[in-house]
Formats: structure tokens, sequence, C-alpha cells
């Protein structure tokens, strides 16, 4: 398909984009399917981390913000490039940067039914096993695909996350919330989308969810809170061909298993006993970075 793009969004983890646009190139560029893919690369780390293009399309270099703002930054920024400068595209593969996917044939799928089906947003709850209800927990934002002409229409982006936790940080405090959920704030944008297409003064609820593909295979996608209180996820998808280890050694092993090998990046990683050059040197990751 010619209207097909993918958005990977990276703070420190160059070695994962890279390794990312390896496999969209020589894996996924096996299939017509993604033979023409266009990427958008949205990058907020250190200029010295990353300092030229690699296989992306277009690199979007900007400065970093904290965290969650950071994430909706980068999204929003590369969602942008993909309206000013590839009109043609209508559908948008989001990726984090150390979240691969090996089997084009599941993504393939996905985009397929979102067209035969009208469907404008395809993703899955950022939930755990007894608490998956979307509208309480928000949608996966390191993996989610977007009908990105049905989204300009209807103006789901900007995300605007600095106006929305500057306007309502004291509501946040009063109700001893944490930090303004990303994964549920992008839920919010899409539901007032679907609001505007519907023409309804309120959020058309029942109607967002019907249009849009829940991808139940990956849920839940935590498999249980720890004893620090912190959500622990799920991190590989065999079937789907999902990888999303913050470490490199489990993917390679994976990327060994699965014989995929081609691309300057893979053939590094999987050649390389000391692992400590990955992502700048960084050896201990959190869920934090992007």
């Amino acid at each position: 398909m010619k209207n097909i793009g993918v958005l990977i969004y990276t703070y420190n983890r160059t070695d994962d984009a890279k390794i990312n646009m390896d496999i969209i190139r020589n894996v996924w560029g096996k299939s017509k399917f993604f033979e023409d893919v266009k990427i958008v690369h949205s990058f907020n780390g250190n200029k010295k981390w990353y300092p030229e293009k690699y296989l992306e399309n277009d690199l979007v270099v900007m400065e970093n913000s904290w965290h969650f703002q950071g994430a909706s930054d980068l999204i929003e920024t590369g969602i942008k490039n993909f309206q000013k400068k590839h009109k043609e595209i209508k559908y948008v593969v989001v990726l984090a940067s150390d979240t691969w996917l090996i089997k084009p044939k599941y993504i393939e799928n996905v985009i397929q039914k979102m067209k035969d089906d009208k469907l404008h947003l395809a993703t899955c709850s950022w939930g755990l096993p007894d608490r998956s209800n979307i509208a309480d927990i928000g949608i996966a934002v390191d993996f989610f695909v977007i009908d990105l002409k049905w989204a300009t229409k209807y103006k789901m982006f900007p995300i605007d996350y600095k106006k929305f936790q500057k306007k309502y940080k004291d509501l946040f405090a009063y109700q001893k919330a944490g930090n303004v959920m990303l994964e549920k704030l992008l839920l919010a944008r899409y539901l007032e989308s679907i609001s505007r297409m519907e023409k309804i003064d309120g959020i058309a609820r029942k109607i967002a969810i019907k249009k849009m593909l829940t991808l139940k295979e990956r849920e839940p996608v935590h498999s249980h809170i720890n004893e620090k209180g912190n959500w622990v996820r799920n991190m590989y998808w065999p079937e789907m061909g999902l990888l999303t280890h913050h470490e490199p050694e489990a993917k390679k092993q994976i990327l060994k298993k699965e014989k995929i090998s081609k691309g300057k990046s893979i053939k590094r990683l999987l050649e390389s006993e000391n692992l400590s050059y990955y992502n700048n040197g960084i050896t201990k990751m959190s869920h934090n970075d992007n």
C-alpha cells in the first residue's frame, strides 16, 4: 500500500529505534503491503546520541520536556510532520522506540480490518487482569494505529498535554491523583473527535468503542502490581510478534530464534557479547524512558 506510515518516538533508546527501523525496512519490507512505508522519527534526547538520520524518511528533533509530556510532544510532533509532508498517508502505526513488531502479517491484518470495517483507531486497554475498563485506565500509546485522515478532519491532534495539565493540576492535587496519564488523555481526544464526527454535544463513548479495533490479544498489558506498587508489564506476545522488553538481551534471543539478522544495527546486537554500548550505555532502563 502507498498510504501507510510509521511514527517512532525516542528519548534515549536510540539503538532500539534503529533496530525498529531495520525490522520495518527488512522484515515488513518483504511484503508488498509495506513496500513504500514512510517512517517519521521523533527524537528529543541528547543530539550526540542520535546525530543523523538512519533509515527514517524524516527525523524530527525537538527539545525534551519531562516524561509524560515528552511522550505526548513526540507523538503529536510526528503526527504533524505526516500531516504537512506526507499528506498521502492514511494509516499511521505509532511505536515507542523499544516496541518492535516482527510479524508484519499481524499489523497488515490490523490495518486491513480498519479499512474494511471503517474503524478509526486500533489499540488496547492499558490494564491489569482485574482492571481492564478502557475508560478507567486508558489506551496503550506505545503501539497504536490511527486513521490519520479521519484524525486530521476531526481534530484529534494536537494532544495538548501541557495545556491540559496546567489547566487541571489543582483538580488532580485535590483528588490526590498523580500525573496526568497520557494513556487516558489520548483516549479523551479520540472520544472528542468521535463526538465531533457524530455532532453530539457530549461524549459519544459507545459509538467510539464501536469505531475502535480493540487488540484483545494484547490484553492484559500488565500481569500484576508488585510489592512496590508498580504495574508489571508483559513484554512479549509471540502470536503478535510484539516485543517490548526494556533490556536488549531478551530481544536478542528472540531475533536469533526467529532468524532475523538483516540490518546494520540488528547485526551489531546479534554479534556483540558485550551490550554496554546499547542505548548509549544505559544498562538499566526504567519504564519512564521512551
